[in-house]
């Protein structure tokens, strides 16, 4: 929260502290020695920088006065010739203040050592009554934009708004303050505001404006004072018009990228004026009452906008350190397939490709390169609208004036005064973005056609003013694609056209955000120069009447007269320029005449003006130089091109040329046009007579006075102006605190100049200009106690009465005043004018007064000096006896002290004798003690390591005969197993051996029958196999082979298996299933045998863990061995049993990994066991397929023999996958060769299985019988 006026004015120091002028630093502080008549003698300290220059104690803490060079001033340089006071405390330092209506003392000086103080310190915003000054920090200070910073000023200016006061003591400067104070004047008071933000460029104007229209857009949001059970109508309106509030924060940075450019104080400066009237919807203040709400609602509902002055050389030309426009560079760094989209000539190109445009070392603005620039400005234009053919023209728009500056202009070389295109494919391609023919270009550019009477002819360019012709043509084009937007953005974002709501009260409310260019003033002042700064005294003289009004106020609460207050007015300044035959006239008239110019026009206003102080002459001035005496200070301005500018006519024939193009921005867009928001002029269409030349071309007088471009900026000013005075307006100054733009550095000449410029000078000067100084009331009686009369006395009121409280402070300060000042006091026709006023809080002082009050309290305090000198001589003579007394005191007690210390120090030795005889009696009775303590120690330290050992021994010897037994319990089971398994395997070998046997003896039989039945007499068998139904095979069985026999022949039937055919196959299958069974168990064995092993391992670290411990407690005995001999021994025994412990569990340890050998060999063996069997089983199926004529039954034994190899491989015992089963060995060797019979080969989808096929059982009887 800002403190009060009260607390920061406090007392202010001596008189002798004053600034004074500098020709390196405008002001510096000083302080005055002396003063005689109008000279006075200062003193000024030596500072090794301008940054360091501060007002400072003038008194170092020794009491001397700080050293410093003594200068002579004379008096009558100075305003009312007296110096201007420096505001600072009793200390000396620089009484810092928020609000500088605060200050005592308020002058120039005063200003800029106030806005110095809080710069240096990071404070960039300060205020002066309700205008704002704004100094730029050139850095981001962090938590001073933030949600919660725009919600506090909201709440505490908007909706929680203090009722006791001024609301804006509670808080600190800001723009925020502003924007906050404008919402609730538009909201609450129901008047339509205004904020009118100026600054030189590089003041932040810009960055200002987009921080006030992003805070107006938020306040709603913060809004508080809305019931749950109210009806929240406003609050969803709002929520339906943010697409508007997007477009409207949106289009600033739009207007930014067409209308700003890089300048040597600016990389981001506005090249242009513009007037933003955000519209809101207000609510009815009754209508809010009946809702519940303490302050109404204001939405955002749209805006429009209003540019003036737009820079159109700067498109031709520009510095070297500076560039052109931002969208020339946005577009040629866009992407090249996205260039390439609207114009071809776009390919390969860059910003030196274009002699309008050239090379720039900045590619970087605000943090965004040109590229990504051109994204953001791309994404803004389609959200207004300007998407696909609309982007389209408008970039080939901007595209044919970069073109135009790539044209090439030469002297004809048959005729001089002619002039050719020497650049032909620039021409051609000029030709093809305008969809112009290339003769109609030609001729526009290098001819004029002139009309008189009825005759028309062509008058031929030379190449300087063909060149001028096409720089026009672009200037105009660009100006013209510049308005547009202007009037599109303002389609897309007024009220009117988009708010859908209905406008409580009719019409919206306006507050209105003006960027303006702020007063300039160079070595050389120009056409544009001249504009601006008339616009400025237009825009200083509203300035001036708000802060007349806010003084009237002021002086109307304090209750003082208002017949005191007198300022100058700068009506003759706007005289002189926009009045009867003034600079507009006389600069219009020279335009309509045919042979009007330069000279001509400064020789005019010369003879015009006569009785105008304002306008200057010099004799030193040239023929087209004159002088005009403006409120920031006097211009001299060079007329050269003000004819030619002010008339900035397109000739007829680019006019015609350029209407003639197929883009339609180009066409219809370069007639004249009102600016957007500026006066429209109503015109009546006549009837065209027939062969009449077209008028609005030739035309020449009459409206060619009203189409100049001074008129028509007058005109957009007197709008403007109209605009603003049915406002409230609200000032932010912006200031730049250095051309280095570096943080927390202010140069005080230029600071100083923006502050003339900005009119804060003059609004001080208007609100002290009839009491330059004021002072509180209480501040005043505190600090002029000295001069009071003989028998004054301060008036005792009850506290508990504010009002009497004022009043009697009132009459105190008038009797102090009346008496001290009775000096300066002068009559007027017979009535005495005071030197000061007295108001209800404060006293105004004339010119002079205060410093001759500061001069007769010095007097009255060199009295009091003298009585106070007095009064520290006694004091200082007083503490010499006191210290003289002291010192002899002392040096008695020290006499005293020796005499005292030689008896001391004898009775100190008999003392001493016998306390040496009485120790050493003690002593050798604790000696004994001593002895006798440590035999018994001794003792007991043996007998308890004695126990302790019988103890460990015990307690080993119990642990090892646990862990056998543990072991052997542990093992037994798993020897039982090992024992059980190996049986079976055994008996399992046996089985193998007698099931060899029987298919041995089997294969003999088959073999005896093949032989009888070779015997027997042959007969042909026709043979039919049912293969498996298959997709492919659903229309019906095919036969595998089919030979033709006599229908008599008859097919025998398949041999059956034998009983005992059939009882070796299910024992093979049971066998089959005891041996997976046997893996899958001796797997899990050998994962219990791992577990196993990992316990031993753990034993034998726990046994190694106990060797570590038997090893550290064997040291520990063998230190007491060094001592006790017979102790020694003994250790020795038990070290010995220790090391037999070791060596046993070392053979123990020996014998568990050959124990672990033999499991593993164990394991080994399984392993070649189980692959035997696999060998034996692939025999048995060679076996099988070599001798079985039936090929189903070998692809079923196949199978069957793959299951068993796949189980066996993926069970727990698998060795691991093979390159190559045995199964898919076995189905090549039964592939048939290609001469031998066909027969059926079944996949692994098609492959039957024992529980499908039925006839499995007789057919394989068939086979051994």
């Amino acid at each position: 929260m800002a403190e009060s006026s009260s607390s920061q004015a406090k007392s202010v120091g001596t008189s002798n502290n004053a600034y004074v002028l500098s020709k390196e630093y405008a002001w510096i502080p000083a302080r005055v020695i002396s003063t005689s008549g109008d000279k006075a003698i200062v003193s000024v300290r030596k500072y090794k920088d301008e940054q360091s220059i501060q007002s400072g104690p003038t008194i170092s803490k020794s009491g001397k006065p700080v050293a410093g060079e003594q200068l002579e001033i004379k008096l009558s340089e100075y305003p009312f010739k007296a110096l201007p006071l420096q505001n600072v405390d009793q200390d000396g330092q620089l009484q810092e203040v928020e609000d500088m209506v605060d200050l005592s003392f308020l002058h120039e000086a005063a200003i800029l050592y106030n806005l110095k103080s809080r710069h240096l310190r990071g404070k960039p915003y300060t205020r002066t009554g309700d205008i704002v000054i704004a100094v730029n920090p050139y850095q981001w200070i962090d938590g001073l934009y933030s949600n919660k910073m725009r919600e506090e000023y909201a709440n505490k200016l908007v909706w929680n708004a203090s009722q006791d006061g001024d609301a804006k003591k509670h808080v600190e400067p800001h723009v925020y303050e502003t924007s906050s104070l404008a919402y609730r004047g538009l909201a609450v008071e129901g008047q339509n505001q205004s904020i009118l933000v100026s600054g030189e460029s590089g003041a932040g104007k810009t960055e200002t404006v987009k921080i006030l229209m992003s805070h107006l857009a938020s306040v709603q949001s913060s809004g508080s004072n809305y019931h749950e059970e109210e009806d929240h109508g406003h609050k969803k309106m709002a929520t339906r018009v943010s697409p508007i509030v997007q477009r409207v924060l949106e289009a600033n940075p739009l207007l930014e990228a067409f209308g700003n450019a890089k300048t040597v104080r600016n990389d981001n400066s506005s090249r242009f004026g513009k007037y933003i009237q955000l519209q809101f919807d207000a609510e009815d203040p009754t209508h809010a009452a009946y809702g519940g709400k303490y302050i109404p609602s204001a939405i955002l509902a749209g805006s429009k906008s209003e540019v003036y002055l737009l820079e159109k050389s700067r498109v031709v030309g520009h510095e070297e350190e500076e560039r052109t426009f931002h969208i020339f560079y946005q577009l040629l760094a866009a992407p090249e397939e996205e260039k390439m989209k609207y114009w071809d000539g776009l390919a390969d190109t860059d910003a030196e490709s274009f002699a309008y445009v050239g090379y720039s070392d900045t590619e970087v603005i605000e943090g965004l390169t040109n590229a990504q620039q051109w994204e953001e400005t791309v994404k803004a234009l389609a959200l207004v609208g300007i998407k696909d053919d609309f982007l389209s023209n408008l970039v080939r728009a901007i595209c044919i004036v970069l073109q135009l500056g790539n044209l090439v202009f030469e002297p004809d070389p048959s005729n001089e005064e002619n002039s050719i295109i020497t650049s032909t494919e620039e021409v051609e391609s000029l030709a093809d973005l305008m969809g112009v023919g290339k003769e109609d270009i030609t001729i526009a550019l290098t001819e004029r056609t002139v009309r008189a009477r009825h005759e028309v002819y062509k008058v031929p360019l030379n190449d300087v003013r063909a060149k001028d012709a096409c720089d026009s043509l672009a200037k105009e084009l660009y100006s013209k694609i510049f308005l547009w937007l202007v009037n599109v953005i303002n389609e897309a974002t007024s009220a009117e056209n988009n708010y859908s709501e209905k406008v409580q009260g009719g019409k919206f409310g306006i507050i209105g955000l003006l960027d303006i260019f702020g007063f300039e003033s160079f070595v050389v002042n120009r056409f544009e120069q001249l504009c601006i700064n008339y616009a400025n005294e237009k825009l200083q003289q509203k300035f001036t009447l708000d802060i007349f009004r806010s003084v009237q106020v002021e002086y109307e609460q304090e209750g003082i007269a208002l017949g005191e207050i007198t300022f100058t007015d700068n009506a003759d300044v706007l005289s002189l320029v926009e009045g009867r035959m003034g600079l507009i006239d006389v600069l219009n008239e020279e335009c309509v005449r045919p042979k009007g110019n330069d000279i001509s026009f400064v020789a005019k206003i010369y003879t015009m003006n006569k009785d105008k102080d304002c306008l200057m002459k010099d004799n030193f001035y040239r023929d087209y130089e004159f002088g005009v005496r403006h409120y920031a200070g006097p211009v001299v301005y060079d007329s050269n091109n003000f004819v030619l500018k002010n008339m900035d006519t397109l000739p007829a024939d680019l006019l015609e040329c350029s209407q003639k193009s197929s883009n339609v921005l180009v066409s219809s867009n370069l007639e004249d046009a009102p600016m957007p928001g500026g006066v429209k002029k109503a015109t009546k269409k006549k009837p065209k007579k027939k062969g009449a030349p077209d008028r609005k071309v030739v035309q020449r007088q009459g409206s060619l006075v009203s189409q100049t471009v001074w008129t028509k900026f007058r005109s957009q000013l007197v709008s403007l102006m109209t605009n603003l005075g049915e406002t409230r307006a609200r000032y932010i100054r912006c200031i730049k605190p250095n051309t280095l733009k570096q943080p927390r550095v202010m140069q005080h000449l230029s600071t100083v100049e923006q502050l003339r410029c900005a009119g804060v000078v003059a609004a001080v000067t208007i609100s002290r200009s009839a009491f330059p100084n004021r002072l509180d009331l209480a501040d005043i009686l505190e600090r002029f106690s000295s001069l009071h009369p003989k028998g004054f006395q301060i008036t005792h009121v009850d506290f508990s009465d504010e009002e009497d409280i004022q009043e009697a402070l009132r009459d105190d300060v008038d009797r102090l005043l009346s008496s001290a000042l009775a000096g300066m006091e002068k009559k007027n026709d017979g009535s005495v004018v005071k030197a000061f006023v007295c108001g209800k809080t404060r006293a105004y002082f004339r010119a002079g007064s205060l410093e001759y009050l500061e001069a007769e309290r010095l007097v009255s305090l060199a009295v009091w000096v003298v009585e106070i000198q007095r009064f520290l001589r006694k004091c200082v003579a007083r503490k010499a006896f006191l210290a003289l007394k002291a010192a002899t005191i002392k040096v008695q007690a020290k006499a005293r002290g020796q005499r005292m210390q030689q008896r001391y120090a004898q009775i100190l030795m008999a003392c001493v004798v016998v306390q040496c005889w009485a120790r050493c009696s003690s002593a050798k009775v604790e000696l004994v003690r001593l002895r006798q303590n440590y035999k018994a120690t001794i003792i007991q330290n043996h007998w308890r390591m004695g126990l302790a050992m019988t103890i460990f021994k015990s307690q080993k010897k119990s642990a090892i005969l646990i862990q056998a037994i543990a072991r052997g319990a542990i093992q037994r089971p798993h020897y039982r197993v090992a024992l059980q398994e190996k049986k079976e395997e055994a008996k399992l070998e046996n089985q193998l051996v007698a099931l060899q046997r029987k298919l041995e003896q089997a294969e003999a039989r088959r073999i005896a029958a093949e032989e009888k039945a070779n015997a027997a007499p042959k007969e042909t068998v026709v043979i039919y196999k049912e293969a498996p139904v298959t997709t492919a095979q659903k229309e019906g069985p095919k036969p595998v082979s089919k030979e033709p026999t006599p229908r008599s022949s008859v097919a025998t039937s398949i041999p059956q298996m034998t009983e005992h055919q059939q009882t070796l196959m299910d024992e093979s299958g049971k066998m089959l299933e005891y041996l997976r069974k046997e893996v899958f168990k001796l797997r899990t064995n050998n994962t219990q045998l791992r577990t196993d092993l990992d316990l031993m391992k753990e034993n034998n670290q726990r046994l190694m863990d106990a060797n570590a411990s038997a090893g550290a407690s064997f040291a520990a005995l063998n230190q007491h061995t060094k001592t006790m001999k017979k102790i020694n021994g003994k250790i020795q025994t038990e070290l010995s049993s220790t090391k037999k412990q070791v060596s046993r569990l070392n053979v123990a340890q020996v014998e568990l990994k050959e124990e672990l050998k033999m499991k593993q060999a164990t394991y080994i063996a399984e392993v070649h066991s189980r692959l035997q069997y696999q060998k034996n089983m692939n025999r048995m199926v060679e076996t099988i397929q070599e001798r079985c004529r039936d090929t189903r039954l070998v692809e079923d034994i196949l199978t069957m023999s793959d299951d068993c190899e796949s189980d066996y491989m993926s069970g727990p015992t698998g060795i691991g996958t093979p390159t190559r089963s045995v199964g898919s060995m076995i189905s090549q060797a039964l592939t048939p060769s290609p001469a031998s019979s066909p027969q059926k080969r079944y996949t692994d989808g098609d492959r039957p299985t024992l529980s499908d096929d039925a006839s499995m059982s007789s057919r394989f009887k068939s086979f051994f019988s």
